[in-house]
């Protein structure tokens, strides 16, 4: 082996490896000198930090190539000796640390790749895993990546020696790697020095744990092209300075060693005044404001008082009363941020409120006085108040000109107020925001935007609506609440894992005014978690569409969406098998008796002394005693422990269905919905009708009044027995699938004959006919993806109604043995009561009383039954708020937007429906709360539909779809806003409902 060939590949490999290479690329790209900035090394990494993203990639692309060529040349000049090709990567790395001032990584990285890519790509997944581990250990940072650098280097040796067997490889790579080491250990860290000593401005995008929470909100801002101030961040990173003393302690030792140059640097980015607020960890959070906590100065003047100023700044964060918050709000103690702005020169400045911090109301809080904003926040001077309610866009000019004469700011400037702020919450994602505020003469400054942290948790409308419509009485929602947050914190644990540990699931929903809300805060962080877009919380609030989620984020969830795919795609085979071991079962045991028979039972046990307009016992049926109560007791809860299955596939069956028809992009209308109970209960009570007006008539355009047709059915037994058939089959059903304290229709069979008589007296009974779609091969494949699924969700729901059913009609069976028993007073009473009350009255067989309770939730129903129920609540109370009309003299446009959900276009006089009773009338349009199951009857009658709530998936909507009759859904208030009689537009494509009187 020629010995001067090596010595002098070495040598040239030394020569190599001190080129500044990468000094060069950031010379050209930057005229910066490396060596001057940072931690004066010369690496990669130093040349991405100082130099930029071209620099940087130039730098790689030296360095890639400089690794490279010493192996190359071992390899061409001794190919039976690959040992010495490793070797010449030590003089390499050697030369780059001694004289170019780099560590060498990145050469030998790639050196090792073209020596060996086994070895290579063992040595990077090793490091990943430690760093990993390392980040469970000491979480992300530093530390953890500088120690998985070093164990990457350490462990090539052993990965030399399980791929090539070889003791000079092994020996050659052993030496390389405790060079690496040894670098590594004595050279300095221009990542983490970064962090510290980089000067962040506010024009990028900030990382909220490293600049805070504050610059970080005004960065968004800024860069969304908000007006707000330049500004410039020194990071709470440690780096530039570290506190010397002990929490709560101040001092010199406090003060923070920044250097002269880093002083006039930040000066000279400001000619004029300068102040320096705070931007600590925590500080203007989600949860937390720290409001006062911290300290703010100026205006500052020189480099002297600019020093000072961040060294105070910085010093407020140990004060006794900040720690002492932070303790209290479970605020881990990092370091502070410092924010370094121009220092505004306000006429008049204060702080304003996107909605009222009391109780979420539509009012915009503006306070503000002459002078900055520090006179306001600081609490020693009353401010100008005003509050500009925005619940009537149309009135909002007029109660801005009121203001106007009491006000120190001039009507433009407060609708400019209004407008930013109502701006800011739309930015934030509908967050109500607590923003700082100051006018200079010429335009609006944003100085800071936090959340309000009282109004929280949010409460959403979107989905509950839908899911349980309504005012809701105290007994169902004690049965639906745990039902509905125990499938929920299923299917969320599934996917989030360890994650959902914290989590309460049981704060999912709530009532706020006897309707139900969803928690949209708790479903936001669920949300974040499963790496979904920031437009989650929006869809929450707003209804707005959701985004796709990045990729990036949405990996960590992927083992457990995984898991949630895997049990939406095994839902038919265990619903099938649930079906035939638990449910049909169940509903024999529950029908064997039948339903004719219990409702007779239940009715029989109480008569109306109709001289003193009380109900009492029956004399003919046995006095019922508590034995008896608490078999039915028993039953209640069986029936209970049977729909916590059903209640899991009812959940899960139309969110598989809607990613099914989603991915495989399957019109709803290429659905067959026969089987659906909604369409099949109308569609045979159509056929029913058609069968009576043939009795009643000769020819089939014979006019035939109500009372013939009413005749007819009384002299006919076989149609009155398929009416009672009908009502066997479908009697389950009611107006609020989902609400047992809602009438069956087996409980009002007059309603629905009334109804049938009134179908069949029409010359077109609007049978609807099976359409026949043409698809093609590929359409029919998709929709086959989806149609067994729509089928099995339909069986689903009509076991899951069946289930309620029976609830009610056993609590009905308890209220009437309550009713003889004189504990309670009048037919429905115990819906008022929780399920717990009752378990706990039946089974202490005590002797009580629920008048006062049972009168004072009634009347507290009644009160939010008629009470305007607002889509989101900030926090737990509900905003004070009146009914409000319409008008068409006071509606700017008399357009109202909701959401399309069936074609169409009408002309028409609304009809208010609160229930689903109503009598419609010729040729009307319905407005009515919600849509339902139970709805169906009434809706066909119906010329266009108005929704309060629904979507393109809501009962409401099948059903106009099926029967081609125009529908909007989601029109907010419809039914306090519209009136009877109105005469209105209809846009089933456009959405949108026009007041044309």
């Amino acid at each position: 082996m020629p010995l001067g060939t090596i010595a002098l590949l070495w040598a040239a490999s030394f020569s190599l490896g001190a080129l500044p290479l990468t000094g060069w690329a950031v010379r050209v790209f930057t005229r910066r000198d490396l060596r001057a900035l940072g931690t004066g090394n010369v690496g990669v990494s130093a040349a991405f930090i100082h130099g930029g993203k071209l620099a940087g990639i130039a730098a790689v692309l030296a360095e890639i190539a400089r690794g490279i060529l010493p192996v190359l040349a071992g390899r061409f000049c001794f190919p039976d000796a690959p040992a010495i090709a490793l070797a010449l990567l030590i003089p390499l790395v050697a030369g780059r640390y001694a004289i170019a001032r780099g560590g060498g990584v990145t050469n030998a990285v790639w050196g090792f790749l073209v020596f060996s890519p086994p070895v290579a790509v063992s040595s990077g997944i090793w490091g990943l895993l430690v760093w990993g581990l390392a980040q469970r250990w000491w979480g992300k940072g530093d530390r953890a990546r500088l120690f998985a650098s070093r164990c990457g280097c350490l462990c090539t040796p052993i990965w030399v020696w399980v791929w090539r067997q070889s003791m000079p490889e092994f020996l050659a790579a052993a030496g390389l790697a405790l060079l690496l080491a040894a670098i590594n250990f004595s050279q300095g860290d221009d990542m983490a020095l970064s962090k510290s000593d980089q000067l962040f401005s506010l024009d990028d995008s900030l990382d909220a744990a490293i600049c805070g929470d504050k610059a970080a909100k005004l960065s968004q801002l800024k860069r969304a092209g908000f007006n707000v101030p330049a500004g410039w961040i020194l990071s709470q990173e440690a780096g530039i300075g570290h506190r010397a003393s002990g929490i709560g302690h101040r001092g010199n030792s406090d003060e923070l060693s920044i250097p002269n140059a880093f002083i006039q640097n930040l000066k000279s980015k400001i000619q004029n005044r300068i102040i320096v607020r705070s931007s600590a960890a925590g500080e203007d959070g989600d949860t937390s404001s720290a409001a006062g906590q911290y300290q703010t100065i100026g205006p500052v003047f020189t480099e002297a008082e600019l020093l000072d100023g961040i060294n105070r700044c910085r010093q407020s964060y140990w004060t006794s009363e900040a720690v002492a918050y932070r303790r209290q709000r479970q605020l881990p103690d990092t370091q502070m941020a410092v924010l370094i702005q121009p220092y505004i020169d306000s006429e008049f400045a204060g702080v304003m409120f996107s909605r009222n911090p009391l109780d979420g109301g539509s009012q915009v809080i503006i306070e503000a006085l002459p002078g900055g904003a520090e006179s306001v926040v600081g609490g020693q001077v009353t401010p100008l108040h005003l509050e500009i309610d925005f619940s009537k866009p149309e009135l909002l000019e007029k109660k801005l000109t009121e203001l106007k004469s009491n006000s120190i700011i001039a009507e433009s400037i407060l609708a400019e107020l209004v407008k930013q702020a109502q701006a800011i919450e739309a930015f934030f994602h509908g967050i109500p925001q607590d923003i700082e505020w100051s006018w200079d003469g010429e335009k609006v400054w944003i100085l800071q935007s936090r959340p309000i942290t009282n109004l929280q948790p949010f409460w959403t409308r979107t989905i509950a609506a839908e899911v349980i419509p309504g005012a809701i009485r105290p007994l169902t929602w004690s049965i639906n609440r745990p039902l509905t947050c125990g499938v929920w914190g299923e299917i969320f644990k599934v996917v989030l894992g360890d994650r959902a540990i914290g989590l309460n699931f049981n704060e999912t929903a709530t009532l706020l005014g006897s309707h139900a809300y969803f928690n949209a805060t708790l479903l936001g962080e669920i949300f974040r978690m499963m790496g979904l877009p920031e437009q989650g919380l929006e869809f929450l609030l707003r209804g707005q569409k959701m985004g796709k989620p990045p990729l990036g984020k949405i990996l960590p969830s992927l083992p457990g969406l995984w898991r949630l795919v895997q049990r939406e795609r095994a839902l038919n085979a265990e619903f099938k098998g649930d079906r035939t071991s638990i449910f049909l079962p169940a509903l024999q045991s529950l029908e064997k008796e039948g339903t004719t028979r219990i409702l007779t039972r239940i009715h029989g046990l109480i008569i109306e002394d109709e001289s003193k307009g009380i109900l009492m016992p029956n004399a003919q049926f046995p006095m019922p005693d508590y034995q008896y109560l608490t078999e039915l007791l028993e039953r209640a809860e069986q029936i209970q422990e049977w729909l916590k299955p059903i209640t899991y596939y009812n959940i899960l069956g139309p969110i598989g269905l809607a990613i099914r028809k989603a991915i495989f992009r399957v019109n709803d209308d290429w659905l067959a919905n026969d089987s659906a109970p909604e369409i099949a209960s109308v569609r045979a009570l159509q056929q029913l009708a058609h069968k009576l007006r043939q009795a009643a008539v000769s020819q089939p355009d014979e006019t035939v009044s109500v009372a013939d047709i009413a005749q007819t059915f009384a002299e006919t037994p076989a149609l009155q027995a398929d009416f009672e058939k009908w009502l066997d089959i479908y009697g389950y059903l009611s107006e609020v699938g989902t609400d047992i304290a809602v009438p069956t229709w087996r409980e009002q069979p007059e309603i629905y004959q009334k109804l049938l008589i009134n179908m069949a007296q029409k010359a077109e009974t609007n049978l609807a006919e099976k359409r026949e779609i043409k698809l093609s091969f590929s359409q029919k494949w998709r929709l086959e993806k989806c149609q067994e699924r729509a089928l099995v969700k339909n069986e689903i729901s009509e076991i899951y109604a069946r289930l309620l059913a029976h609830l009610r009609w056993t609590f009905l069976e308890i209220e009437a043995c309550g009713l003889a028993m004189q504990v309670f007073q009048e037919s429905g009473d115990i819906f008022y009561l929780e399920f717990g009350e009752i378990q706990q009255w039946i089974r202490s067989g005590a002797s009580v009383s629920f008048q006062d309770t049972i009168s004072q939730r009634r009347d507290r129903l009644v009160a939010d039954r008629d009470r305007p129920i607002p889509p989101v609540v900030y926090g737990n109370l509900l905003p004070n708020s009146q009914t409000r009309a319409i008008d068409s003299a006071t509606s700017e446009t008399n357009i109202i937007q909701g959401i399309p959900a069936s074609i169409g276009r009408v002309e028409g006089f609304v009809k208010i429906c609160r229930t689903a009773s109503t009598d419609l009338g010729e040729n009307a349009i319905a407005v009515v709360p919600y849509t339902d199951a139970g709805w169906a009857p009434l809706l066909l009658g119906a010329t266009a539909i108005i929704a309060e709530v629904g979507g393109q998936l809501s009962h409401g909507a099948i059903i106009a779809r099926e029967y081609k009759i125009p529908a909007v859904m989601n029109i907010a208030e419809a039914t306090t806003r519209l009136r009877d009689g109105q005469k209105v537009r209809v846009d089933g494509y456009l959405g949108t409902v026009e007041l044309l009187e």
